[in-house]
C-alpha cells in the first residue's frame, strides 16, 4: 500500500481545490443574479470556463513536459486563485468572462497533473480503487464547498475570498511533497474526430454530459433560491448551498452502482436508462418548477443521481472499443468533446432562461437532451453489437475532468 502515500498529497490538494470549486458553483450564479445579469450573460460566463478548460487541455501536456508536474500544478493553482480573487474587483461581464476563461485553463492543467501523477504512481492492479478514492475526495470537496458561503450579498462577496484562499491552500500539499514527481510525459492530445470514429456512442454521451451538466447546473443555485419563496438573502444562499450539496451527494451515491451494472450489461443500455430517468425527472420539474423545498430537494437529488452518473460509463465504453495504442488520444478526445458540450449547453440554457419560460426552459432542455441521448444509445446498439467480454475494460469511477483513461492501457511493468 506504499503507493497510497505517493499520491496522498495530490488527493489532498484536489480535495481542497474542489472545496473552492463547489463554493464557486453556488457563489457565482447568485452574485450574477443579484447583479441582475441576463440569462444569456450568465450562460456565457459558464461557457467561458469550458472554453478555457478546452484550451488548457491542449496546452497542459506541453506545459508539464517543459516545467514538470509540481511547477505546473503550482503555476496553475496560483493563476486560478488570482482569477477568483479578481472576480471581487467588479461585477463586469467582460472582466468575469476573461477571468473564468483563465480559471478553466488552470483547472485543466491541475487535473492533468493530478491524474497523470496518480496513474503513474499506482500499480495497474490497484489503479481502479485508487482513482475511485481520488474521485471521492474531489466529490466530497464539491459537496462541502457550498456550505461555506456566508449569508446575504455581503457574504456572497466574501465567498470569493474564501474560495481564493482554498485555491491557494491547495498548492501547498503538492509543492511541499517529498515524493518524486512522475516521469515527464510525451503524449499529445488526440482529435475528437477519433472518438466519433471508434466509439460514437461514447462521444455522444460525453457531449451530452457537458451540455446538460454545465447548462443546468449554472442556473440551479438561482432556482434553489426561489423554492419555497424565501424572503431573506440568507435563506436564498442557504437553500442554494443545500441544493447543490444534494445534487453532488446523489451523484456520488449512484455512480459506482451504475458503473458496476455496466460491467455486466451493454453500457449503452445503462446510459440509455439513466438518460430516460433524468428526462422524466426533468419533465416533472418543467411542469412543477416550484414543487416546494422538500419535494424540490428530492427531485433535484434524483436528477443529480441520474444525469451526473454516465460520464465514467461512457469512458469505459470508449476503452472497450479502443486498442491499447489508441487510449491516450481517446482520453484527450473525450475531454475535448465534453468541453464542446460544456460551451454549447450554457449558451442554450442561458437563452432559454432569458425567455418567457425561464427555468422551465432549462429543465425542458435537460429533458430533450435525455430523450435524444437515450434514442442515440438504442440506435447505436442496433448498429453495432457490444464489445466481446474479453475486450471490455472494468468500470473506473471518473468525472468529466479525468485523463486517467490515457493510462488504462499500460502494463504494470511500465510503471
Amino acid at each position: 500500500m506504499k503507493f497510497y502515500r505517493n499520491v496522498a498529497s495530490v488527493m489532498l490538494a484536489i480535495g481542497i481545490w474542489q472545496v473552492a470549486n463547489g463554493l464557486l458553483n453556488v457563489a457565482l450564479p447568485l452574485t450574477m443574479a443579484n447583479a441582475q445579469w441576463s440569462g444569456i450573460a450568465i450562460g456565457a460566463i459558464a461557457s467561458a470556463y469550458a472554453m478555457g478548460f478546452m484550451a488548457g487541455a491542449f496546452y497542459a501536456p506541453q506545459l508539464i513536459s517543459r516545467i514538470g508536474h509540481i511547477r505546473a500544478f503550482a503555476a496553475a493553482g496560483g493563476l486560478a486563485a488570482a482569477a477568483t480573487l479578481f472576480l471581487g474587483a467588479d461585477t463586469n461581464a467582460y472582466l468575469w468572462f476573461a477571468l473564468r476563461l483563465i480559471f478553466g485553463a488552470s483547472a485543466a492543467v491541475l487535473f492533468a497533473v493530478a491524474e497523470s501523477w496518480i496513474a503513474d504512481a499506482t500499480p495497474a492492479r490497484a489503479r481502479g480503487g485508487v482513482i475511485s478514492a481520488y474521485q471521492i475526495c474531489g466529490r466530497a470537496g464539491i459537496v462541502i464547498g457550498p456550505f461555506l458561503i456566508g449569508a446575504g450579498q455581503e457574504g456572497i462577496g466574501a465567498a470569493l475570498l474564501v474560495a481564493g484562499a482554498f485555491l491557494a491552500l491547495a498548492i501547498s500539499p503538492v509543492a511541499a511533497t517529498g515524493k518524486a514527481q512522475p516521469i515527464i510525459p510525451d503524449r499529445l492530445p488526440g482529435s475528437p474526430l477519433d472518438v466519433m470514429k471508434v466509439a460514437p456512442a461514447a462521444a455522444i454521451a460525453v457531449f451530452t454530459a457537458g451540455a446538460v451538466n454545465a447548462g443546468v447546473l449554472t442556473f440551479i443555485p438561482i432556482w434553489a433560491g426561489d423554492l419555497g419563496t424565501p424572503t431573506e438573502d440568507a435563506n436564498t444562499t442557504a437553500a442554494a448551498a443545500l441544493v447543490m450539496g444534494v445534487i453532488f451527494a446523489g451523484s456520488m451515491a449512484s455512480q459506482w452502482p451504475a458503473g458496476k451494472i455496466s460491467d455486466h450489461y451493454d453500457r449503452r443500455y445503462v446510459m440509455a436508462g439513466l438518460a430516460v430517468a433524468w428526462a422524466v425527472i426533468s419533465l416533472i420539474l418543467t411542469a412543477f418548477v416550484d414543487p416546494g423545498f422538500v419535494s424540490g430537494l428530492i427531485l433535484i437529488g434524483l436528477w443529480g443521481a441520474t444525469s451526473l452518473a454516465h460520464y465514467g460509463i461512457a469512458v469505459a465504453h470508449a476503452a472497450d472499443r479502443a486498442d491499447a495504442g489508441q487510449l491516450p488520444a481517446m482520453a484527450a478526445g473525450l475531454l475535448l468533446v465534453w468541453a464542446v458540450g460544456s460551451i454549447i449547453g450554457p449558451l442554450i440554457t442561458g437563452a432559454l432562461y432569458a425567455s418567457a419560460i425561464e427555468m422551465r426552459g432549462v429543465f425542458l432542455f435537460s429533458a430533450v437532451m435525455g430523450v435524444a441521448m437515450a434514442g442515440a444509445m438504442f440506435l447505436r446498439r442496433r448498429s453495432r453489437e457490444r464489445a466481446p467480454d474479453a475486450e471490455r475494460e472494468d468500470y473506473v469511477n471518473l468525472q468529466a475532468t479525468s485523463s486517467a483513461l490515457a493510462e488504462t492501457g499500460e502494463d504494470e511493468t511500465t510503471l
